[in-house]
């Protein structure tokens, strides 16, 4: 079989392949969306069967890590606009398994630590908080997952099928591959090209801090909320410290942003040094992260689909979640955005009648609506970061709240 470079892309040439039954999609990915997606091919199969038809898919899921949580847990998760889509996606005995659970926004100054906002949320408004460790736990519920599979070519060695090329000499050959690989996705580098996937870095800097309290020390926090809240101090440099449970710190934003000690003694004095003059109930937590704390620095960044020089795929890649459309989390959208991509698609995949799915329409009719829809928010929580991390820009009519 002779091959063709487009684009710095290997096409097969001159094969063709009468389509199986089965079309196997091949999931590239390491978070919530691979997981939502597998989970929702999986319930489609099982009401095609019950319907006394074949289950149309086949799937694999290719993760670059050891395990699922070898980068550790990440932030809690906030499920709202889009919890009647997660639950539509997920097997009824997933779903059950989901309470809603939301509660009020309190914004705290730290130099009285009293409440200088507060927000409840409206009477039938519907959301989940949750633990994105839990939930991730309960969403691999029957799946395979191949770990320590890298991710390193994609080429397409017939006109209607693609292969995932893995590190370890492995490959997969299927005939839709959906990058939900996070952040810095290696399938949206080689859909957009290195520099058209970059991301954007905002002038903001932020530390993630895991402290373990005995909950005697936690019950000042859980009085002004249960899951978490958000502080501030008014000042020229604006600090913004977000609290979930456990101690998360956003960093200061001033034209040219400092960056925190590499190490984590100094990040621990340094943090402490900030909250000398905190009131409580932050300053007791700051002061009492124990040394064995866990501290991350997180890049707050952003990125929005462009079409200028992206790669022909014919409709045999496309990507969701972070992977197609990264937004800060200030505004606790991103997660719902990644439902609504998978919800988007699966809508798509399903086939209607006894008409054959059209794998590259679904492309091309996911993308264009998933696009359209995730630029406005994009900016909008980029609006939210930055307002969040000016004190006296949190009111009702910011981003951040509204």
């Amino acid at each position: 079989m002779s091959m063709k470079l487009v684009k710095g892309v290997l096409y097969g040439e001159g094969e063709h392949h009468e389509k199986p039954k089965q079309t196997h999609i091949i999931i590239i990915g390491a978070g919530l969306t691979r997981l939502l997606l597998a989970q929702g091919l999986r319930k489609l199969n099982a009401r095609l069967e019950a319907e006394g038809q074949s289950a149309p898919f086949t799937f694999s899921i290719h993760e670059r890590d050891e395990s699922s949580f070898y980068r550790g847990g990440g932030f809690s998760l906030n499920i709202h606009w889009a919890l009647q889509q997660l639950y539509d996606i997920l097997p009824e005995e997933l779903s059950a398994r989901i309470f809603d659970q939301m509660g009020s926004f309190t914004f705290l100054n730290l130099q009285t630590g009293e409440p200088a906002l507060k927000t409840t949320i409206p009477p039938g408004w519907k959301g989940a908080r949750m633990s994105r460790v839990r939930f991730l736990q309960l969403l691999m519920t029957n799946l395979d997952i191949h770990y320590s599979h890298r991710l390193s070519q994609i080429t397409f060695p017939t006109d209607d099928t693609v292969r995932a090329h893995i590190e370890n000499g492995d490959q997969e050959t299927g005939y839709l591959l959906i990058g939900a690989d996070g952040t810095n996705s290696v399938v949206r580098r080689f859909v957009y090209g290195a520099e058209n996937s970059k991301n954007t870095q905002l002038p903001i800097r932020m530390l993630n801090c895991r402290s373990e309290y005995p909950l005697e020390e936690l019950k000042a926090c859980l009085r002004v909320d249960p899951h978490l809240f958000h502080a501030g101090i008014p000042c020229k440099m604006a600090i913004l410290c977000s609290l979930f449970w456990i101690c998360r710190r956003r960093g200061r934003r001033t034209e040219t942003p400092s960056d925190p000690p590499p190490e984590l003694p100094e990040q621990l004095a340094w943090l402490k040094h900030m909250a000398k003059h905190w009131a409580n109930p932050v300053h007791d937590l700051i002061y009492g992260m124990p040394d064995d704390s866990i501290v991350q620095v997180i890049r707050v960044q952003e990125w929005m689909p462009n079409d200028a020089n992206r790669r022909p795929t014919d409709g045999r890649i496309t990507t969701v979640g972070d992977a197609a459309h990264l937004m800060t989390s200030f505004r606790g959208e991103n997660a719902n955005h990644g439902v609504v991509d998978v919800a988007q698609l699966l809508a798509l995949l399903a086939p209607s009648g006894n008409k054959p799915t059209d794998l590259k329409e679904v492309a091309s009719t996911y993308e264009k609506e998933m696009v359209q829809r995730s630029r406005p928010p994009t900016v909008k929580a980029q609006e939210a970061c930055l307002d969040a991390n000016h004190y006296s820009k949190i009111t009702s009519d910011s981003p951040f709240l509204s």
